[in-house]
């Protein structure tokens, strides 16, 4: 649901809407709340992901995290906060973010062992076509997303 994916990045929106206006001696904090920034192609639920990855031809990123992973926190800040990886995925890319504690199901049916996990799967095919664990320089994840990408039946992300 939404709510879930605002309370999932709720730093990333302080991070990126908090205004500080100064007014004579005196300064105010503004904060505001561009839903915006979180509404692009990011799912938690994998079956309405998969629809609408058919619909705009695009592959799926499974991340899988848990709210106890430091380096889920990491990965968060550090890599998909940075702006050549969200292009990419934007581009390229229909996200799923699912809490491994609260997807069990999903969880078996991708062999996930530990967080995070990442899975690159073809919609068309309907199969995986890459998985990695960890925590990644950006510069790393965007090789290694490029690479599955280019693996797949999608043509949208050859780069």
């Amino acid at each position: 649901s939404l709510i879930n994916v605002l309370i999932r990045n709720f730093y990333k929106i302080w991070k990126y809407s908090l205004i500080i206006l100064k007014v004579g001696m005196r300064s105010f904090l503004v904060l505001l709340i561009p839903l915006f920034l979180f509404a692009k192609s990011w799912f938690v639920n994998f079956d309405e992901a998969l629809n609408y990855a058919k619909k705009e031809n695009k592959l799926i990123l499974l991340y899988f995290y848990s709210d106890h992973c430091p380096y889920c926190y990491q990965v968060e800040e550090f890599v998909f906060g940075d702006e050549n990886v969200e292009k990419f995925l934007e581009k390229s890319f229909i996200v799923v973010s699912i809490n491994v504690d609260e997807n069990e199901d999903v969880v078996e049916k991708f062999f996930v062992f530990g967080t995070p996990t990442f899975i690159v799967y073809d919609p068309k095919k309907e199969k995986v076509i890459g998985r990695f664990f960890g925590s990644y320089e950006k510069d790393k994840f965007l090789s290694l997303l490029k690479k599955f990408c280019n693996k797949s039946s999608i043509r949208r992300c050859v780069s």
